[in-house]
């Protein structure tokens, strides 16, 4: 991926960040321009966990390492800190972590611009997972990078969950508000008054085939365990996945 592209990616989220940073998490109808609650918005995060836990068989309490990708301001991470001793989360946008960091203290925060995760080692993790993330990659390989990069962080015996639509709309494949929102930030109209005054706003959608996905995991080692329709987009799955 080129340094220019990825720029732009992470000037989009600090912009986010910036404008409506819960918001831009949990894309909830109504919650836009800075209505959502904090505490309702972490509560939403816990349940959501707390589900993601039983089905996959964990208990609260110290069950080791789990990565939150694409934290944002730590929504997931501190429900994942209920049952791992330690949580990583980490995001593109230097402000979403700074965020994070003073509303989650417990959990380590890391600001990562790169389409790798080399800031850890190989089989580092018990547990990751990714919800409403890999979609917002820039390109579909940026995301089959990090599908690649949860394969090759988990442990032998860990587990990566993520969700990724298979497939998009014509209108969600054209990204009209998207592409007006670029061309205006080039133009120099502020990102203050492209979201606020003409409610338009920077972020993509990708997707990628179940056969894609599981191409991706297979390639680096790994294999989908489960897959399931989610509740989180249209035509949107999510992929339990374990070392081979």
């Amino acid at each position: 991926m080129s340094v220019s592209r990825i720029t732009a990616h992470q000037r989009d989220w600090e912009d986010l960040a910036h404008l409506d940073p819960l918001f831009a998490i949990l894309t909830k109808e109504g919650k836009e321009f800075g209505k959502w609650d904090r505490e309702e918005f972490f509560a939403a995060g816990q349940a959501e966990i707390d589900s993601l836990m039983s089905s996959c068989g964990f208990r609260a309490g110290d069950n080791g390492m789990a990565l939150d990708f694409g934290c944002g301001v730590g929504r997931l991470s501190r429900a994942l800190r209920s049952y791992f001793g330690e949580v990583y989360g980490v995001d593109i946008s230097e402000e979403m972590v700074g965020l994070a960091r003073e509303y989650t203290p417990a959990c380590t925060f890391i600001v990562n611009t790169a389409d790798e995760l080399k800031v850890f080692r190989d089989d580092f993790f018990d547990f990751i997972y990714s919800n409403i993330v890999l979609q917002h990659q820039p390109t579909k390989e940026m995301a089959r990078c990090y599908i690649r990069e949860f394969v090759r962080l988990m442990k032998p015996t860990g587990m990566a969950v993520f969700q990724i639509p298979y497939k998009l709309t014509l209108r969600t494949a054209l990204q009209p508000k998207r592409r007006l929102y670029s061309l205006l930030r080039t133009l120099g109209f502020s990102a203050e008054f492209i979201y606020k005054q003409l409610r338009l706003n920077p972020m993509r959608t990708v997707s990628l085939s179940p056969d894609d996905v599981g191409a991706t995991v297979a390639a680096q080692g790994g294999r989908i365990v489960r897959s399931y329709r989610d509740n989180f987009n249209r035509n949107s799955m999510s992929y339990v996945v374990a070392k081979r």
